[in-house]
């Protein structure tokens, strides 16, 4: 049976005699690479096709008087994106004053489908009470190789209607999306087409979430704890970091190294409740309290995600959520 995938640009659909319609596909060469002899063998022979779009498209909705976009957002040093209220809008909203409806137009948008799965990938993306499924597990399983087919026999539902949904979040997120991607973009943090599990830690938006300038010295990546060196005084750094600068991440890689030394964190703590009370959040997918378990008993982070199968950066940006909704849910406990 032969099998080939490539990726190609639809131009037109054409009507032929007798309801036929004929699909013009248009392909570079280096995206056929190795693979014309075996579509050569296909010719004139029934195919299965299935065709997945890499750009969503989405609208956005303007003020038609002032062309501005009725909504807009700021990110923070984590990269949560959040939703801005306009000023004018909050006051009037504060005083009771009601205003005149400005008419509405949808401008419409569109991204790279992976920019919005690498946004759901790193758990930035939002969950709606409307569209209460597991997406970022059903985009997980598609980045690993999983047919929509798949998802569909294992949730009992037709894959239409799997795409259906798919497709519907992701439009709904992709303007988060998009401007997460303009932040890490002024960060520094742009996306690596060749990253693989070994992702460094360093892929991480720092605290301060700030681009470097042109006379800052670059950062020293942290690679292992290889790269941590024991100073006088038993106080460990990063060479070349300041630790002031250090995201929540390599902060809690120095911290492996002080814990015989540090005493108890008074008062109680966000680990402390992680661990005592061990709360469950259903959009963290990480069952947090044991691997923080893990960690106390002697494994690093780093060695964690890897014995989850999953990428370092992927564990952080859910560890730094998961700290944050707990800390959230005690009145801001640190």
């Amino acid at each position: 049976m032969s099998h080939t995938e490539f990726k190609a640009l639809l131009k037109k659909i054409n009507l032929k005699p007798k309801g036929v319609k004929e699909i013009v596909l248009e392909v570079s060469d280096g995206a056929l690479h190795g693979k014309i002899d075996m579509l050569s063998e296909m010719l004139d022979g029934r195919v299965a096709i299935a065709i997945d779009s890499e750009i969503v498209r989405y609208n956005v909705q303007i003020n038609a008087r002032t062309e501005k976009p009725l909504r807009s957002y700021r990110v923070d040093d984590q990269g949560v994106v959040s939703e801005v209220q306009p000023q004018g809008e909050q006051m009037e909203m504060d005083l009771g004053v009601a205003k005149k409806p400005d008419p509405i137009a949808d401008v419409p948008e569109e991204i790279g489908r992976e920019v919005v799965d690498e946004f759901i990938l790193a758990l930035l993306a939002p969950s709606y009470d409307d569209l209460p499924w597991p997406f970022y597990a059903w985009v997980v399983r598609l980045q690993e190789g999983d047919s929509y087919l798949k998802i569909s026999s294992d949730e009992g539902m037709s894959s239409g209607k799997i795409i259906d949904l798919i497709d519907e979040y992701r439009s709904r997120v992709a303007p988060l999306a998009a401007k997460w991607d303009e932040w890490r973009k002024a960060n520094g943090e742009q996306p690596d087409p060749e990253e693989n599990d070994d992702a460094d830690v360093d892929d991480e938006p720092t605290e301060e979430g700030s681009a470097d300038s042109g006379d800052q010295e670059q950062e020293r990546p942290v690679d292992s704890e290889d790269d941590i060196e024991m100073e006088d005084g038993g106080e460990k750094r990063v060479a070349g970091t300041n630790e002031d600068d250090l995201s929540d991440w390599e902060q809690s890689i120095l911290e492996e190294g002080r814990a015989a030394d540090s005493p108890p964190v008074e008062p109680v703590d966000v680990e402390t409740i992680i661990l005592t009370e061990k709360p469950v959040f259903e959009d963290i997918p990480f069952d947090f309290p044991t691997l923080l378990e893990r960690k106390k008993l002697g494994e690093t982070w780093m060695d964690i995600a890897n014995s989850l199968g999953t990428r370092s950066t992927v564990l952080s940006a859910a560890w730094t959520k998961y700290k944050k909704r707990v800390a959230d849910s005690r009145g801001g406990a640190a």
